[in-house]
């Protein structure tokens, strides 16, 4: 994008806040905060202020591609901070897909609602996007929300995506001298890293960061949690329908086998290290057309990032022992269209065979073989993990289980149920037209994390009382109409799914 373009969206950005009220008509483009690595100039919004495409690790290109992220040079004289830096190389998928791409991405975005506040809490927003495609540049239509106006700093990183962030490879684990791949997780924790030691410079607490993300981005948030390395960098973590159980990791063995599946792909032959500088001389257009189809990147078990499968760490309470919220929608099942997990998938991929947990889902009535691979594959990866990782994770710190089943009433009889991070929009603030309901939905959500990123507990006045989880129990805040708290919800669906964990992992979650 152009710097007119870029021109258009600030002023696009600032038209919207205008709209809530909360920018001044004469904003100012001087404001300069001093990071370790150099003076930033960001742009002033009302009492707040936004700070973009800030590095805060190397480029990784040339013999920095596919290596952990690595330290970004301090720069001299002020560095201009207004203007959004390149996505990370990803597929154009649609016509929302960034254009400004490039492999030299890893810059993060921080917003502030008062530039003279100190102490403020900070939510580190991961995005999602199946972990091959998104950027933080979300930011740029939730640059103050209903929780910043609430008295949070809101940080947005990039991390590389695709085969550039998921890839071992034998060469690869020779040149570390130990299990690599995880160059997207290096990315997140480096730039968790530079947080802690920077944002107090703008206003933030290191002491009370919270991680967030919803789907890629709560999967991201559930591997910071048992990841050793990224240990004391936050204080607490909201994963939103980012599994943990049956979708979360793959043994290293297996990732090089698809590494070297992908380098065959690419015309590259071998596994020493002429096929790695190959691989490395490859242009990004290059990798990018080395894959193909649904989309199948996720965490490695390469151990030293991640030790273990991320639900086994929680079984064994090597996970952060700090305050967790994880929750998903009732129609998670909006996602798979994306990722291809059809009933012939669930099968050869997952050993699910559909019809002997037919009876469980039928207790209430028969259903279309539609609305029952829907409600499967909604509570396969999504619900079960939502309900059964804060229950493993209570024996070390607070959690709190949730679930979103909240339609507007302009979609109620049209949808099946809350789409894949349907909560987000209710979480920031509605772009869409909203009735009372829908805003007080909104303000109930609010309420609850910005209490958590706050305090670390969801409750507080004037909401209903959010129980905790405990071991092998769970009573999830229901977010519908009405919002209700529901004692063991969907037991008898999410004893068959805890039962094939169990028969899978050796770990229970219920007793």
């Amino acid at each position: 994008m152009g710097k007119v373009g870029r021109r258009t969206v600030r002023k696009g950005v600032l038209a919207c806040l205008g709209v809530l009220g909360i920018v001044s008509p004469g904003f100012a483009t001087d404001l300069v905060v001093k990071s370790d690595l150099g003076a930033l100039r960001g742009e002033a919004i009302g009492d707040g202020a936004a700070f973009r495409g800030i590095p805060y690790a190397a480029p990784p290109v040339g013999a920095l591609r596919w290596k952990d992220a690595q330290p970004a040079t301090p720069w001299q004289g002020v560095r201009d901070a207004t203007d959004f830096g390149p996505a990370c190389i990803q597929p154009i998928v649609d016509a929302h897909s960034p254009q400004n791409q490039n492999e030299d991405c890893l810059t993060l975005n921080i917003v502030t609602p008062d530039r003279k506040a100190k102490g403020l809490p900070v939510l580190f927003s991961i995005h999602g996007g199946a972990f091959f495609v998104g950027s933080n540049r979300y930011v740029a239509h939730k640059d103050i929300t209903s929780l910043l106006q609430r008295g949070v700093i809101l940080v947005a990183p990039n991390y590389r995506l695709g085969r550039m962030g998921f890839f071992a490879h034998p060469a690869l684990t020779a040149e570390a001298g130990r299990g690599t791949g995880n160059f997207w997780l290096t990315d997140q924790i480096a730039a968790l890293q530079w947080v802690k030691r920077n944002i107090a410079a703008f206003g933030g607490d290191p002491d009370r960061i919270t991680i967030q993300g919803c789907s890629a981005g709560g999967s991201s948030v559930n591997s910071l949690m048992v990841s050793p390395r990224a240990r004391g960098l936050f204080a607490r973590a909201a994963v939103h329908s980012g599994g943990g159980l049956f979708n979360a990791t793959r043994p290293l063995a297996r990732a090089e086998r698809e590494g070297v599946a992908f380098a065959g792909r690419v015309g590259v032959e071998g596994e020493g290290a002429a096929a790695l500088a190959a691989l490395r001389a490859l242009t990004a257009g290059q990798v990018l057309a080395g894959d193909s189809g649904a989309p199948n990147f996720g965490a490695i078990i390469d151990e030293y990032y991640l030790p273990s499968g991320i639900g086994l760490a929680y079984a064994t309470g090597a996970q952060a022992p700090v305050p967790l919220i994880a929750g998903s929608t009732s129609n998670e099942a909006s996602v798979f269209g994306l990722m291809g997990f059809d009933a012939s998938v669930l099968k050869s991929r997952f050993d699910i065979d559909l019809e002997t947990l037919r009876p469980a889902y039928e207790r209430d009535g028969e259903l279309s073989d539609q609305e029952f691979l829907r409600r499967v594959q909604t509570d396969f990866i999504f619900t079960s993990a939502a309900l059964g990782i804060p229950s493993l994770a209570s024996r070390l710190a607070p959690a709190w289980a949730y679930h979103f089943d909240y339609l507007p009433a302009a979609s109620r009889g049209e949808m099946p149920g809350a789409p894949h991070c349907a909560d987000m929009s209710y979480l920031y603030s509605l772009t869409e037209p909203a009735d009372a309901n829908d805003r007080m939905v909104g303000e109930i959500m609010r309420g609850y994390w910005y209490n958590f990123i706050a305090t670390g507990n969801p409750n507080g006045p004037a909401l209903p009382i959010w129980p905790q989880a405990k071991p092998g129990v769970w009573s999830p805040l229901v977010i519908g109409d009405p919002l209700r708290i529901a004692p063991d919800y969907q037991i008898e669906r999410m004893r068959l799914w805890h039962a094939k964990w169990l028969r899978e992992s050796g770990a229970p979650i219920l007793p």
